[in-house]
């Protein structure tokens, strides 16, 4: 029951979302004499193309919305409890045309019950899911996922199979513990190293899409996450922080 009951709430639920979000691609912003290929601040609210969607089988879903700080920066604030829902962008570009991805998030806390090894616990305070086409050209639903995640015990730098959908999703340990709690933490990541280390003897697809959320309903966990400037770069910044 466990198996049907994730691919009834997991894995069509993915590539659904992805294949409901708008079509169009994001607008590239005009930065950096045009190796922004896309950037977004939330100061204005998040664009159009920029869709929630839930998972069948979870009834409840997390809360989004645009909060602003002191300072008058704005942000996407997820509220997750007991629940779990993503705020995706539906974009193709190339991964090795266009590798570095950036962004910066905070949490209230982690989830010190989850355990990314084991399908009843595989929840984590704040995710980034970037889903890539897969290798197969006759089915649609053939896809390979990253998910940079913020976890509270596995060691910063480690790579984790899904323990559900093992040989399409890996899960890449950016930030563990709560050292950094409450804290704006920037991140940057190479999309094509990390998936050529996740998903050895294989070579990245187009990019179709990037999703942030909070996954909290397996461990019935509460947590807050923010997220903001995401932007995607065909070329390194001046100023890298890419774990290699």
């Amino acid at each position: 029951m466990k198996t049907c009951r994730w691919f009834k709430r997991r894995q069509p639920a993915v590539f659904l979302l992805l294949a409901t979000w708008a079509v169009a691609a994001g607008a590239a912003a005009p930065l950096d004499n045009g190796t922004v290929l896309f950037f977004e601040d939330f100061e204005t609210g998040p664009d159009r193309q920029w869709v929630e969607e839930g998972f069948p089988s979870i009834a409840r879903r997390n809360v989004f919305s645009i909060m602003t700080e002191p300072d008058g920066n704005h942000y996407l604030k997820v509220e997750s409890a007991q629940s779990s829902s993503a705020k995706g962008v539906h974009l193709h570009f190339s991964p090795h045309q266009c590798p570095h991805v950036s962004w910066r998030w905070k949490i209230s806390n982690t989830i010190a019950a989850g355990d990314l090894t084991r399908k009843e616990t595989d929840d984590a305070a704040a995710k980034l899911y970037v889903v890539f086409r897969g290798p197969s050209f006759w089915n649609p639903l053939d896809k390979r996922i990253l998910v940079y995640l913020w976890d509270h015990r596995a060691p910063v730098g480690a790579i984790y199979p899904n323990a559900w959908l093992p040989d399409k999703e890996r899960m890449v340990i950016l930030e563990s513990g709560t050292a950094k709690v409450g804290q704006w933490v920037d991140e940057q990541v190479h999309l094509a190293n990390d998936f050529i280390r996740a998903f050895p003897g294989e070579e990245p697809g187009e990019v179709e899409g990037l999703a942030f959320l909070a996954d909290t309903d397996n461990t019935r966990s509460r947590i807050t996450a923010g997220f903001d400037d995401l932007t995607i770069r065909c070329s390194e910044p001046e100023t890298s922080r890419v774990r290699q």
